[in-house]
């Protein structure tokens, strides 16, 4: 994948629901694709078996958002235990959403240091739909990363 085939620019989108940041994540990456999914349709997709407003998130592995995207034709991947140096390969080529344990929270990956160092040094820009959450706002750095993980991260493989 590369950089023009995705909108890693889109605009921000805060959640609706203090429970939806996986939900709020994976909409917004949907729209980068151009696919038109808002957080109500991806908690409409997830269901109750894989979403709820008491737990948010069903599985912290992200299994449960590819099982979904695959229902809708969004060909994905999920690594429940990811590190930062494979976050910082994937970041940047492909629409990505990523939940920390410790964070209890899941944000959508703009950009990693890879593809754009001259801009983006060792950090990732993230589309976080609660800005601030934890001290976190719109980038990640692995001093964060150690502190909130262990991480689980969905990529898109082709939409």
């Amino acid at each position: 994948m590369t950089l023009t085939n995705w909108n890693w620019l889109l605009a921000h989108d805060a959640q609706d629901y203090p429970w939806d940041c996986s939900a709020n994540a994976t909409a917004w990456a949907l729209r980068t694709t151009g696919r038109d999914y808002s957080e109500q349709d991806v908690i409409a997709g997830l269901g109750p078996s894989r979403i709820t407003p008491m737990y948010g998130l069903m599985d912290a592995s992200g299994a449960g958002l590819v099982e979904w995207l695959g229902e809708i034709g969004i060909n994905a991947e999920n690594n429940p235990s990811a590190s930062w140096d494979e976050l910082v390969a994937a970041a940047g080529y492909q629409p990505m959403v990523i939940g920390g344990r410790n964070w209890c929270h899941w944000v959508a990956v703009r950009m990693g240091p890879n593809p754009a160092p001259e801009r983006i040094p060792n950090i990732l820009a993230l589309m976080n739909g609660a800005n601030g959450y934890m001290g976190v706002y719109q980038t990640l750095d692995p001093g964060q990363f150690a502190a909130l993980g262990s991480f689980s991260a969905v990529w898109f493989e082709s939409w």
